[in-house]
């Protein structure tokens, strides 16, 4: 295995990484709302309609108006007719139903807002007494009433192209009848690991051998990867340099039919310096080797190469080294692969304590996050190593120090990348 020709920046890696993401590429296809949860919009989507289409209530009780209630209280109630039924009034809607001056009508939460009423008083605030509605509390207009267009107003823009869709927006899609949407199609990111030692979670036995371990990146790494492209662990591949450099051909077979072609590939373990560390040599005699060598910490020997006009990245054997890697550059380049228009969610928080960090070099600190007196706080994980995998599961986030910056001082407000 060849040294680091040299370490470069991870600005200078991120704008390599970036310059092949190509997203104008992209194809775009159309599916059905339902398949859309982690898909990138790839069109404006405009409500057709107001929603909610009419006034409603928001609250299980009656469809007053507001001013008929005016002076109620426990001891002085204030009574109304009860409209019962919507034939009592002629008509055969709830809608058409006419609230007249103290009069009243029963209605549920998401039910139209009878004519005249501007209003609903909640149950807990009544007693019906035949015919009639004792009120105990009054409300003022609008209380307990969703609007007509509250939610979103017809011809608005309610999700916008590039939009990573969640749960929440997967609904707001069914509200507006959204059959279907345009999305930019997921690429097929294989995923290997390298390493003698690494045995399979699913069929060994735990712990089976001298000096084995569990393959933890592919997994690791499907699961960061599945919410923007497709993610197809490949398994493992153990240090021989023309096994590794098989699996990379094979996997970026332009004609391959197979389940493992894929569109770009993600290789760990065996990217140092070591006698057995032979994927950047593969890369670079399958293809070209952009770079080898950053400098992050954890994450130093990650690279970067293109083989059959597809990525592939480099990443280091430990898993912290390997999430750091993927945070900062796999995941910056998937965004932009799959046109991805929005970062991941951050917030500011004050460090408790220093967290030192070394000028020349970017560090990834995992960082447990505190609240209190309505302000976050922010102190780092005390175990830190890049093998240590348990310092991730406590943690709620990461921080990164800037390679120019000397540390955060206690009580410097900080960006807190939070995980999910």
């Amino acid at each position: 295995m060849k040294l680091f020709r040299r370490l470069i920046s991870l600005d200078e890696a991120l704008k390599a990484v970036l310059a092949y993401a190509k997203p104008a590429e992209t194809e775009i296809e159309e599916i059905g709302f339902g398949d859309a949860l982690n898909r990138v919009l790839a069109e404006d989507v405009y409500s057709p309609a107001d929603s909610p289409p009419f006034d409603r209530a928001a609250m299980d009780g009656y469809a007053i108006r507001a001013e008929d209630s005016f002076g109620a209280s426990p001891n002085n109630p204030v009574l109304l007719r009860l409209i019962k039924s919507q034939s009592e009034k002629g008509k055969e809607s709830r809608v058409g139903v006419e609230i007249g001056d103290g009069e009243c009508f029963s209605i549920q939460t998401g039910m139209a807002l009878p004519n005249g009423s501007n209003a609903v008083v909640m149950l807990e605030y009544t007693k019906e007494r035949g015919s009639e509605l004792e009120i105990f509390k009054p409300v003022t207009p609008g209380k307990n009433v969703s609007f007509k267009g509250e939610d979103v107003k017809k011809g608005e823009v309610v999700l916008k192209e590039g939009k990573l869709l969640r749960a929440h927006d997967v609904g707001m899609l069914a509200s507006l009848f959204k059959r279907s949407v345009k999305v930019y199609k997921r690429a097929k990111f294989g995923i290997i690991s390298t390493g003698d030692e690494l045995l399979n979670p699913e069929d060994a036995e735990p712990y089976e051998g001298e000096n084995r371990i569990a393959d933890v990146n592919s997994y690791v790494l499907a699961g960061l990867t599945e919410p923007i492209a497709s993610s197809y662990r490949i398994g493992i591949v153990r240090d021989n340099y023309d096994r590794i450099k098989a699996a990379i051909s094979e996997s970026l077979a332009v004609d391959s039919d197979s389940n493992c072609h894929c569109d770009g590939l993600l290789i760990s373990g065996g990217s140092s310096v070591g006698k057995r560390d032979f994927i950047a040599d593969a890369v670079e005699d399958s293809g070209k080797l952009v770079f080898h060598g950053v400098a992050i910490r954890p994450g130093e020997p990650t690279g970067f190469g293109i083989v059959n006009n597809k990525p592939v990245f480099i990443l280091p054997g430990y898993p912290v080294a390997a999430i750091s890697a993927f945070e900062l550059l796999v995941r910056p380049f998937l965004f932009a692969m799959h046109g991805v228009k929005e970062e991941r969610k951050k917030i500011f928080a004050v460090a408790r304590k220093k967290i030192p960090s070394a000028v020349g070099r970017t560090d990834f600190v995992r960082v447990k996050l505190f609240y209190k007196e309505n302000e976050y706080f922010v102190e780092p994980i005390r175990v830190s190593g890049s093998g240590i995998l348990s310092s991730m599961t406590k943690s709620d986030g990461f921080v990164v120090i800037e390679e120019n910056k000397e540390g955060v001082e206690a009580g410097e407000k900080v960006e807190v990348d939070v995980w999910g």
